[in-house]
C-alpha cells in the first residue's frame, strides 16, 4: 500500500506484534525455568494480560490527549527497556518470577497503549478513504507475526538461553519504535476544552453508548468474545486424547493453525469481499461463520469436519476485525478516537475471562458439547441485530467523520 507514512506504521505493527508473538511463547516457557508449580507458570500469562482489560479506558484517554506518534514511540521504548531489564536481570543471574511477572506486566501495558493509539493514528495517517485497505495489511500482518512468525521463533530463542529470548523480545519492540521515528509531524488531536482524564473516559462511553451503529457493534463484540472464549477455554478437553476427538498435542496445535491461516485469509479478502457483497453481508457472514466454528464440535467429534469449521470461522474473524475497526475509524470523530478505541477494547477483553469461567462451570457439570453449543447459540443471535440494526440505510446514514487534522511537521 503506496500511502505517505504508512510504512513506518506498518514497522511500528510489524515490530510490536513479532514482539508479541515471541513473549507469547517465551513468557511461559521461562517461567518453567524458575518454577514447576503450575499457578505460578500460569502467572506469567496473567501478568501480561491483565492490563488488557484493566488498562484501555485510561490508555484510551491519554491517546485522546497527546501527540499519539510519540505515544505509541514511548510505549514501546517502554516495551523494549523491559525486555532488556529481564534480560540484564537473566544474565546477571538475578533472573525470578517477580522480575518475569514485572516485565510481563509492563509489556501487556505498554502493548495496550500501542495498540489504542496505532488504532486512532491510523485515519490521520492514510485518510478515511483508504482505511479498508491500510486495516487489511495492519490485521494481516498482527495474524501473521502473532500467531505464526513469533511464537516458533520465540520457542528456538530460548533453546540459545533465557537471555537470548528476553533480548529477542526487547529488540522486536525496539524496531516498532524505529517505525515511529521514520513518520514525521505531530498528530496531537484537537481538544475543545481542558477537562479530567475521567471526565475524558466517561465523554467517550457516551459517544459510544449514544451512536446506535457503535453500541451495536459494541455490544456484539463482546457477547462474541465471550462465545469464542468458552469455546476455547474447553477446546483442548474436546480435542485431544483422551477426548472425543483423539488428537495428539501435534494435531491439537495443526487445528488452532487453521484457525490462524483462516484469520490471515479473511484480513487480506475483506477488501474485495466487501466490495462485491457489501458491509452488512460482511458482518453477517462472521456471525455465521463463527457459528459453524463454535457449533461443528457439538454435532461431531470428526477432526476433518471440526478442522474446516475452524478454519471458516478464522476466516469470517479476519473480515469481521478490519471491517469493525474501519468502521469505528470513520464514525467516531478523531478527537474521540483513542477513548472509543478503549472502551471498546475495555468490553472485549472484559468477557474473555467471563466466558471462560462460564464455560468451566458448564463442563464441569455436563461436559464441553453443551458448551459449544450453547455459544453457537449465543453467536447465532447476533445476527438480529445486523438485520435490524446495521441496515444499509443505517451505515448510509452515517458519513465519515471529518478528516483528522493533518500532522503538522
Amino acid at each position: 500500500m503506496r500511502v505517505r507514512g504508512f510504512f513506518g506504521v506498518w514497522l511500528t505493527a510489524a515490530g510490536g506484534n513479532l514482539g508479541d508473538g515471541l513473549a507469547l511463547a517465551v513468557f511461559p516457557l521461562l517461567a518453567t525455568r524458575l518454577t514447576d508449580a503450575p499457578a505460578l507458570v500460569a502467572g506469567a500469562t496473567l501478568a501480561r494480560t491483565l492490563p488488557y482489560a484493566a488498562a484501555p479506558l485510561v490508555a484510551g484517554a491519554l491517546v485522546d490527549r497527546t501527540n499519539r506518534r510519540l505515544l505509541i514511540l514511548g510505549a514501546n521504548l517502554a516495551r523494549g527497556a523491559a525486555a532488556l531489564a529481564l534480560c540484564a536481570a537473566l544474565l546477571t543471574d538475578l533472573g525470578s518470577l517477580g522480575a518475569l511477572y514485572a516485565a510481563a506486566f509492563l509489556i501487556g501495558l505498554g502493548e495496550t497503549f500501542a495498540d489504542i493509539g496505532t488504532s486512532a493514528l491510523v485515519p490521520a495517517v492514510v485518510g478515511r478513504d483508504r482505511l479498508d485497505q491500510a486495516n487489511s495489511w495492519l490485521q494481516g500482518t498482527e495474524s501473521t507475526l502473532n500467531e505464526f512468525v513469533g511464537p516458533p521463533i520465540g520457542g528456538a530463542l530460548i533453546l540459545g538461553g533465557t537471555a537470548l529470548a528476553a533480548g529477542g523480545i526487547a529488540g522486536a519492540y525496539l524496531l516498532a519504535a524505529a517505525g515511529m521515528l521514520l513518520l514525521r509531524g505531530a498528530y496531537r488531536p484537537a481538544r475543545s476544552a481542558p477537562a479530567t482524564v475521567r471526565a475524558d473516559i466517561a465523554d467517550g462511553l457516551r459517544f459510544l453508548w449514544n451512536h446506535r451503529v457503535m453500541r451495536t457493534l459494541a455490544l456484539m463484540v463482546t457477547v462474541m468474545a465471550a462465545c469464542w472464549s468458552a469455546w476455547m477455554a474447553v477446546l483442548v478437553l474436546y480435542v485431544v486424547a483422551p477426548g472425543p476427538v483423539g488428537l495428539n498435542s501435534v494435531g491439537y496445535g495443526a487445528l488452532l493453525s487453521a484457525l490462524a491461516v483462516g484469520g490471515v485469509a479473511g484480513s487480506f479478502l475483506t477488501v474485495l469481499v466487501r466490495r462485491g457483497l457489501g458491509l452488512r453481508w460482511v458482518l453477517g457472514g462472521d456471525v455465521v461463520t463463527s457459528v459453524v466454528l463454535l457449533g461443528a464440535p457439538a454435532l461431531t467429534a470428526d477432526p476433518w469436519i471440526i478442522g474446516c469449521a475452524t478454519f471458516v470461522g478464522g476466516l469470517g474473524s479476519g473480515m469481521w476485525n478490519v471491517t469493525v475497526r474501519t468502521l469505528r475509524q470513520r464514525l467516531t470523530p478523531d478527537e474521540l478516537l483513542g477513548r472509543v478505541g478503549g472502551a471498546s477494547r475495555t468490553l472485549g477483553w472484559g468477557a474473555v475471562p467471563l466466558g471462560a469461567a462460564l464455560a468451566g462451570l458448564v463442563a464441569e457439570t455436563t461436559g464441553p458439547r453443551l458448551v459449544f453449543a450453547l455459544a453457537a447459540a449465543g453467536t447465532a443471535l447476533m445476527i438480529v441485530p445486523v438485520f435490524r440494526v446495521l441496515t444499509p440505510s443505517a451505515l448510509a446514514d452515517h458519513e465519515p467523520a471529518p478528516r483528522p487534522t493533518a500532522a503538522v511537521d
